[in-house]
């Protein structure tokens, strides 16, 4: 049996923003969305070393055709962080099945996913339900 590949953790106070509006009247301007990282980022002492964003993109969209996305994976690697932060979770995907793959991307480059609000954080087994039922209330 193979062993599993073992991924550098990145760091925990170093943070990729990834922000995503579908249309340009959202609720949730791109500028909104980057204030309110900004300030859970300070708020933690953690550093943002890199914003990226998909504009007029929807969360249900493939991954493939979410470039910001894309380049904020890569951006983990490249600015060794331990968190894709977004300003909610509706923000990373409205797709149950994309929300788990983001999130396994991220675990592949030894990161996790953050919401500036602050809902889910946690690894036990309620934080891990309600990440799932925010999943499944954002597809809805």
């Amino acid at each position: 049996m193979a062993r599993a590949k073992r991924v550098k953790a990145g760091a925990e106070k170093v943070a990729v923003a990834y922000i995503r509006a579908s249309t340009a009247e959202q609720s949730l301007s791109p500028e909104a969305q980057l204030s309110q990282i900004r300030t859970w980022a300070t708020a933690r002492g953690v550093s943002v070393a890199a914003v990226f964003e998909d504009l007029a993109v929807s969360g249900s969209a493939d991954l493939e055709d979410r470039p910001g996305l894309l380049a904020a994976l890569d951006g983990l690697s490249a600015q060794e962080a331990g968190l894709l932060v977004v300003a909610k979770r509706d923000r990373l995907a409205r797709s149950v099945f994309n929300a788990g793959a983001i999130e396994a991307a991220c675990a592949a480059r030894g990161a996790r996913v953050a919401t500036a609000d602050g809902l889910a954080e946690g690894e036990d087994p309620a934080s891990i339900l309600l990440r799932q039922l925010l999943d499944a209330v954002g597809q809805f």
